[in-house]
C-alpha cells in the first residue's frame, strides 16, 4: 500500500502511542508509519492505544475510534475510550489517531475533505491494530470519520486520485458502529427544515462532488459517496449506526434517505431531539450495547 506521508511529520520523535505499540510499529512498519499514526506534532491529542506492556492480555475486540471533522483524537474520542475502560475495556484495547491538521476555527470545516491520505491512514491504523492484537477490530466512527473509515475497510481505488488502497479488509473486521455519519450526504437542520447544503455550494470542499460530501440535488451525490454505497455488509460482522432527527450539522433525511444509515445495516438507533455533538457525547451505552452483541 502507499502511504502519503506528510512532510512536517518526519522530524517528530516523541509518542502518545504506549511504548509497546510504539514499538511494534517501528519493527512492523518502520519510523516514518509510526510517525503517520501516532501525530505527536499535536502532542498529547494526536493519538493513543497500546499495551501498557507486552504481557498484558487483550480479551475484548479491541476499538479503533475514528474522530469528525476539525477533531483530534485527544478530545471527544479520548473521552469515550475513558468511559470504555471505566466499563472495563483496557489500554491495549483502545485507539485512535488523527487524521487531519484540525483547525479550531469553526469556520474552516468547509474546507475539509475526504481525501486519500486520512482514509490510507486510518486503514494503516485498523490493520496495524488487528495485527498487533491479533483480535478482529472493532470501530466506532463519528460524523466525517464514518464514511472515511468505511472507505478504509471497503479498499479499492480512492476517487480523488486513483490510488489503489488494496482489496477489503471486511475479514479483519468485528463491529462497525457509524455515529451521525453522513452515509448519504448532508441536509443540516436549521430549526425544524432541513437545508441541502451541498447542493447549493459544491464549490466549497466539504461539498465536492469528488471527495465531497456533494448530496441533495437528487438523486445525484459525490463519488466518494457513491462509492461507498455501491456494496453492501463490508464494514464489519455486525453494522450499526446511530443518529438524530434534530442533527444540525449532517441533518436527518436527504432525497428521501436517512442520512446516518448504512447500507445493509443490522440495526440503528435514531434520537429525536440531540445535536451533532450531544448524539455521540450522550450515546456510549448504546455503542457499547452494539460492540457486545446486546439491546440498544
Amino acid at each position: 500500500m502507499r502511504l502519503l506521508i506528510l512532510p512536517s511529520l518526519l522530524s517528530v520523535t516523541s509518542a502518545y502511542f504506549s511504548t509497546d505499540f510504539t514499538r511494534w510499529l517501528d519493527n512492523q512498519h518502520g519510523v516514518v508509519a509510526r510517525q503517520l499514526l501516532e501525530r505527536a506534532d499535536l502532542q498529547d491529542q494526536g493519538s493513543f492505544g497500546g499495551k501498557s506492556n507486552a504481557n498484558e492480555t487483550i480479551s475484548r475486540n479491541p476499538v479503533v475510534f475514528v474522530h469528525g471533522v476539525s477533531s483530534v483524537a485527544g478530545t471527544m474520542m479520548a473521552a469515550a475510550a475513558g468511559y470504555y475502560k471505566g466499563k472495563g475495556y483496557k489500554e491495549g484495547e483502545l485507539y485512535a489517531t488523527t487524521y487531519e491538521n484540525p483547525n479550531w476555527d469553526n469556520a474552516k470545516w468547509i474546507q475539509y475533505t475526504m481525501k486519500c491520505d486520512h482514509v490510507s491512514r486510518m486503514r494503516l491504523l485498523i490493520n496495524s491494530v488487528h495485527a498487533y492484537t491479533g483480535k478482529p477490530v472493532d470501530v466506532v466512527a463519528f460524523s466525517m470519520g464514518v464514511p472515511i473509515a468505511r472507505k478504509a475497510i471497503l479498499g479499492g481505488k480512492c476517487v480523488d486520485n486513483d490510488i489503489n488502497l488494496g482489496p477489503s479488509i471486511t475479514s479483519s473486521m468485528g463491529t462497525f458502529v457509524g455515529v451521525c455519519g453522513p452515509n448519504n450526504g448532508v441536509a443540516p437542520m436549521i430549526g425544524d427544515v432541513p437545508f441541502a447544503l451541498c447542493a447549493l455550494s459544491p464549490l466549497i470542499p466539504v461539498c465536492n462532488p469528488i471527495d465531497g460530501l456533494f448530496s441533495g440535488f437528487c438523486p445525484f451525490k459525490s463519488r466518494f459517496i457513491d462509492d461507498i454505497n455501491a456494496q453492501k455488509r463490508y464494514e464489519g460482522k455486525r453494522i450499526y449506526s446511530i443518529g438524530s432527527e434534530k442533527d444540525e450539522v449532517v441533518g436527518h433525511n436527504i432525497c428521501m434517505e436517512v442520512t446516518t444509515r448504512i447500507n445493509g445495516q443490522d440495526g440503528e438507533k435514531i434520537y429525536k431531539d440531540r445535536k451533532h455533538d450531544d448524539t455521540f457525547k450522550t450515546s456510549y451505552d448504546a455503542q457499547l450495547a452494539m460492540l457486545s452483541g446486546q439491546p440498544f
